[in-house]
């Protein structure tokens, strides 16, 4: 699935996810989404996010889509702000979309010393990995357009970004990242914290992987050290 089809704003995310009701109908909400993205302009247009979000943050997390069932990032939206999901709503894109993660590694490679990002050089490597189709580069404007919305980066003009200033962490977002990255992207209890592809960090400031896995273990799993491991195992509550 490439196709990462609309820009995204992180409180349309966590509105959504704070609107909608176990057990209810996710049809019973495509009216009442118009008001959270007014933003957008049209009724198609909000359509088009509304899908993206209940895609990515309903629908990959139950099995059939007659009714919203229970899930991780329901829970979170009960009890924590925005700012502090706002991490979790970056990182469960990244996991579901393949291009993101690529998009990613190549800003890294493509942003130059003043920390200015040309599109038209990203949008050049972007095509020679996927080709040269609408969707490829729809998909580029999408995914800039939503990193801007989450602050990683701010738009200078059409063909020009700045990539902000690196974001800091707390270590309960880590852990919380950890849970997800396990359930959500490996689908397993254990997780090799030396392995975590480094693309989900890019737009943080450094992170003690070990300092976290320390501090909640035995709560949230058991931390398994040795020569050559550092993983965890997921508590069967979690």
């Amino acid at each position: 699935m490439i196709g990462l089809d609309r820009p995204l704003r992180p409180s349309w995310i966590y509105e959504t996810l704070k609107m909608v009701e176990i057990g209810e109908k996710p049809s019973t909400y495509n009216e009442p989404f118009e008001e959270i993205a007014k933003e957008l302009v049209g009724k198609e247009g909000k359509r088009k996010v509304r899908t993206v979000i209940f895609r990515s943050f309903i629908y990959s997390l139950q099995k059939q889509r007659t009714s919203i069932q229970p899930n991780i990032f329901l829970d979170w939206s009960k009890d924590k702000s925005l700012e502090k999901l706002k991490p979790l709503f970056f990182w469960k894109i990244l996991m579901d979309y393949k291009v993101a993660r690529f998009i990613i590694k190549k800003i890294d490679i493509c942003v130059d010393s003043s920390k200015s990002l040309s599109v038209a050089l990203l949008s050049k490597k972007l095509v020679q990995e996927y080709g040269d189709r609408d969707v490829v580069k729809r998909s580029l404007r999408s995914f800039l357009a939503t990193l801007d919305h989450f602050g990683f980066l701010s738009q200078i003009d059409k063909k020009n970004y700045n990539v902000s200033d690196k974001a800091s962490l707390s270590n309960e977002q880590v852990r919380d990242f950890l849970i997800l990255y396990a359930k959500v992207f490996l689908r397993s209890k254990v997780i090799d914290i030396k392995n975590i592809d480094p693309v989900f960090f890019f737009f943080f400031q450094p992170v003690d992987l070990k300092i976290v896995a320390k501090e909640y273990n035995s709560i949230y799993w058991e931390y398994i050290r040795g020569a050559n491991r550092n993983q965890l195992i997921l508590r069967n509550h979690v």
